[in-house]
């Protein structure tokens, strides 16, 4: 069927819109924030009906597709525990660092949330969900995000014909996605594609890396310029280093030749700055991709775990014992 231009919308305006309810139980369809207790799961398909209004989870679910966990065999039964989709979100005491059986369990498909004294949140996930993290902040808190850092080997945009043709999956495709989640006052988006500071970087493949790399991995929208993304450039940027919402990919960070690229990052004063102010920090395992490459078979882990902990540890207590550069 034809459609005319002027009746034409964007995907995120039309198919891909999806409208949040008010914040208050006086605002007619209403909620009110409530922060779970320690240890409570919550189901982020269950938390998009109570803060979506009437009718839109039901339509996200249809529309936005989450990827299957890897397909890791673990153990002689044969059992495949991370091949689970990525649903739930377990609020956990704050800690600085993370054991192997709590990522373990981030692998499984749990969503882990810390909360610190000072009110920061860290969310450390398998998959890189954010419309699902931003769904669920705003749930407990209230809050939405008004700029985002994004620092990734991959920039998880899409173009408006892409969802135009078929089911997107949310991790590669929320940087387009977040101008769909409009805000209770007005619809306007919680955030535009220009509320998004995307920085990123791809070493050579070595004969070490596994997977191989697609072209449209690093898409952008037309108005980035594509030839300074590196992260010096990035934080020069007016209002970056003001962003209160990071999300961090490690495969933005490994394997070694990717740290070779962006580890100067780890140690820019700006960026440290950046993290002690942030109100949500998001950190994305991205497993089947932590050893090169975009494009991943089989779909499983990929590189090594413990070196991801150890990052991660590193990552969540910056500056720590990193030599700072101004």
């Amino acid at each position: 069927m034809l459609i005319r231009y002027s009746e034409w919308k964007k995907p995120t305006d039309g198919a891909y819109a999806f409208q949040l309810r008010a914040v208050g139980s006086g605002q007619a369809g209403g909620f009110s924030p409530a922060l779970p207790g320690a240890g409570l799961r919550r189901d982020i398909r269950e938390v998009a009906r109570e803060v979506l209004t009437e009718g839109e989870a039901e339509r996200f679910e249809r529309q936005v597709h989450r990827w299957q966990g890897p397909e890791d065999v673990v153990g002689d039964a044969g059992e495949k525990p991370y091949a689970g989709q990525q649903l739930t979100f377990e609020e956990s005491p704050w800690g600085d660092a993370l054991t192997m059986d709590e990522l373990d369990a981030v692998l499984r498909g749990h969503v882990r949330v810390m909360r610190s004294p000072s009110g920061q949140t860290d969310y450390v996930l398998r998959d890189h969900h954010m419309l699902d993290v931003a769904l669920y902040h705003y749930r407990t808190t209230g809050e939405l995000p008004r700029a985002l850092f994004h620092a990734d080997r991959h920039s998880d945009w899409c173009k408006d014909s892409f969802l135009e043709a078929r089911v997107p999956p949310q991790a590669a495709t929320w940087w387009k996605l977040f101008e769909g989640l409009k805000r209770p006052e007005g619809s306007a988006p919680v955030l535009t594609e220009e509320d998004i500071f995307f920085t990123t970087a791809k070493a050579e493949p070595t004969a070490k890396m596994t997977g191989r790399d697609v072209g449209f991995s690093t898409l952008v929208p037309w108005f980035v310029d594509t030839s300074a993304l590196h992260w010096r450039q990035v934080l020069e940027r007016p209002g970056v280093v003001q962003a209160d919402w990071v999300s961090l990919d490690l495969d933005y960070f490994q394997p070694a030749p990717q740290l070779r690229l962006s580890g100067g990052l780890l140690r820019d004063v700006r960026f440290h700055g950046m993290m002690a102010r942030a109100r949500v920090r998001v950190f994305v395992l991205s497993p089947q991709f932590t050893n090169g490459g975009d494009k991943v078979d089989p779909w499983e882990v990929q590189g090594s775990l413990h070196s991801s902990l150890r990052l991660l540890n590193l990552l969540r207590q910056l500056p720590g014992n990193v030599r700072r550069v101004p």
